[in-house]
């Protein structure tokens, strides 16, 4: 019997188990999908482009990148919380990281760079400077076809 302080989830904490449930139970009954057709059920629980309406912009600035995330404003506080975690993600995945790297061997990550994140009307933007500004260039490219991607197919991976 469970007590009543165990009772009790944050909506993440149910969106998770619910997000969780049937990627454990096909594990157990079916073999694992191809990785290119499965997202990562920890992304698709912050991936920004689950938020109903969001649309992508991808944009170069003089020392980086920026994807700005913008959806209906009654959506726009739980789209900010996807973009910060994106943020924290992003700097997590690239501490000490070399270039050319591949994300679970699946994803080709940009260069090591340095993100924050930052509220605007109707969502937020992360935006995003390299280590080495020798790598602007390709940091640039990087993150205009990661938007690209995610507008077409939301925080999946990519094939190899």
């Amino acid at each position: 019997m469970m007590s009543p302080k165990t009772s009790r989830s944050t909506p993440w904490a149910a969106l998770l188990a619910l997000l969780a449930s049937p990627v454990v139970l096909a594990a157990c009954v079916h073999p694992a999908p191809p990785p290119a057709a499965a997202p990562d059920p920890g992304m698709a629980a912050m991936c920004p482009m689950t938020v109903p309406g969001t649309q992508v912009f991808a944009a170069d600035t003089a020392n980086g990148s920026a994807l700005t995330f913008t959806t209906a404003p009654d959506r726009a506080a739980e789209l900010r919380i996807r973009v910060h975690a994106m943020g924290n993600m992003h700097n997590q995945r690239h501490a000490g990281m070399g270039g050319d790297e591949k994300m679970g061997g699946k994803m080709m990550m940009p260069p090591p760079s340095r993100a924050w994140v930052e509220d605007v009307d109707g969502g937020a933007r992360i935006s995003m400077t390299p280590n080495d500004p020798a790598d602007l260039l390709k940091l640039q490219s990087s993150v205009r076809a990661h938007a690209e991607h995610l507008q077409r197919h939301g925080c999946a991976m990519r094939p190899e």
